[in-house]
């Protein structure tokens, strides 16, 4: 009941504090022990609950590791499907510069940013030190490999690798 008053005051808060206390769940959800002891006690899930409270959309029996960064300031724009595997110290940006007004000469301190949404389909997985760009839809049931720098698209049922990532399979249907 406390930690409902708690909640419904924080989404009342004011916009600056709101933000530091996504930041505050983010630092939780990415480096306390914290969840693990919980999923050891039978409560399963908490890093994705951690992420629903801080703005990210995320659906259900998503599994999220440790030390996995996301876009925090702009966490509304992350939509993770039900049934997804974010192993550890992968990374999902939601914002990058937009070299496209960038020229000799230019400070790249004043270079706009693009703020793009990232969607995770149903099913997907993404390996270790994976890393997502903004504006990425990875397809269902799509593997993104560890280590891999998503740029484009992954279509669904591929298994994506390398810098920047293509695909270097094509999952077929089970033949048995």
């Amino acid at each position: 009941m406390k930690i409902q008053i708690l909640l419904r005051k924080i989404k009342n808060a004011p916009k600056a504090f709101k933000f530091v206390w996504y930041l505050y769940l983010n630092k939780i959800a990415r480096f306390s022990v914290l969840p693990s002891l919980l999923s050891v006690l039978g409560i399963k899930n908490f890093r994705s609950y951690l992420w629903r409270k801080s703005g990210c959309n995320v659906g259900k029996d998503v599994f999220i590791g440790w030390d996995v960064y996301y876009d925090v300031g702009n966490a509304k724009l992350i939509t993770i499907e039900d049934e997804v595997s974010i192993t550890n110290r992968a990374i999902v940006f939601c914002h990058r510069r937009d070299l496209s007004h960038y020229y000799k000469g230019d400070n790249y301190k004043n270079v706009p940013f693009i703020k793009l949404p990232v969607v995770i389909k149903k099913g997907a997985a993404v390996g270790t030190a994976a890393i997502i760009m903004p504006g990425v839809t990875i397809g269902e049931g799509a593997v993104v490999a560890a280590g891999a720098l998503v740029t484009k698209d992954v279509p669904a049922w591929t298994i994506v690798a390398g810098c920047p990532a293509k695909v270097i399979k094509v999952l077929e249907d089970r033949t048995e």
